[in-house]
């Protein structure tokens, strides 16, 4: 899912021809906040094997995703930290020259699985913990 979704997901929506230039999906814009909860340390594979989240006690994140397209294969690793604010998983990383990034998910931990929901996006994410 590259490098924007390793941890984003986007859905295209319907647009009105005068909007063809818009984005179909504009995210929201959140502020990294939240404390440290050790529920969600550990590592995480998705169900499908697109990728993996690397999410460790002192508050540092790895995302590793796999992505296959037309151009072929394209593997992402990207670095950040992570928090939770109420209810929310909050990942905040930077790839290359881009502006950092902050995303909201939705997240719940039921035994070993950590499930994941974007705001705005109707796609959820399932992930295993590894042993």
């Amino acid at each position: 899912m590259g490098a924007a979704f390793a941890a984003a997901i986007l859905v295209a929506g319907c647009k009105k021809a005068d909007d063809e230039f818009a984005p179909a999906f504009v995210p929201k814009t959140y502020t990294f906040q939240g404390k440290l909860d050790p529920v969600y340390s550990g590592t995480w594979v998705a169900s499908d094997g697109s990728s993996t989240l690397d999410i460790q006690k002192d508050g540092t994140l790895k995302i590793d995703s796999v992505t296959r397209s037309v151009a072929g294969k394209s593997v992402s690793h990207i670095t950040g930290k992570w928090l939770v604010d109420s209810t929310s998983l909050m990942f905040q990383y930077t790839v290359g020259s881009q502006p950092q990034t902050v995303l909201k998910y939705g997240a719940t931990v039921s035994g070993s699985s950590l499930t994941l929901v974007q705001e705005g996006a109707k796609r959820k994410m399932v992930y295993k913990k590894k042993s």
